[in-house]
């Protein structure tokens, strides 16, 4: 990620770092803030707030990581109680992972996935975007076979908030590319 209000924020390739949370057991507060820019007070607020849970002794596991690189990446166009709102339509309870339709890092995943397929934003298209997801739901994450969720309207319900968050993703990338031609005038 750079510093640089303006540029694009650099994804991050959850698959890339997912062997860390295996062989650590899970990333400090300094790792998170490190790789997400973040301020750690920011992320302990959302702690605080129930939007994360807590570590587990001081460390942070795959769940809460991509749950933070999620908000994170929402929160530049949505308003935070729209995100708890849509995070809680996926996953219900931040607390109980019963009620979850899919994993927090396996939906991070389907997020950097779509946005690799739609990319450059110049030729995204809504119904692009429709195909693109259903696509990767029917492929889950490349494993040849269809995501099935254990609530009979898990897959309508994972694809309206892809949706929703592929929308806000581009929305906020649109709007640093309207301020950036903004200060060249």
């Amino acid at each position: 990620m750079t510093s640089d209000k303006n540029s694009r924020q650099e994804l991050i390739d959850f698959e890339a770092i997912r062997p860390a949370f295996a062989v650590t057991g899970g990333l400090m507060l300094s790792q998170v803030v490190e790789m997400t820019g973040l301020g750690g007070s920011t992320i302990q607020n959302w702690i605080k707030r129930g939007w994360i849970m807590s570590p587990v002794d001081k460390k942070y596991s795959e769940r809460q990581v991509a749950r933070i690189l999620i908000i994170d990446m929402l929160r530049k166009s949505m308003q935070l109680e729209n995100i708890l709102r849509l995070m809680e339509c996926v996953n219900g309870d931040v607390e109980d992972q019963s009620d979850d339709i899919i994993k927090d890092a396996d939906l991070y995943i389907y997020i950097y996935n779509i946005i690799k397929r739609i990319e450059p934003l110049e030729k995204f298209t809504l119904d692009r975007l429709d195909g693109v997801i259903d696509d990767e739901i029917k492929d889950y994450h490349g494993a040849g076979e269809g995501y099935t969720g254990h609530v009979s309207d898990a897959t309508k319900r994972l694809h309206d908030a892809l949706k929703i968050i592929m929308l806000t993703y581009m929305s906020s990338e649109l709007r640093k590319r309207a301020e950036s031609e903004l200060e060249k005038m």
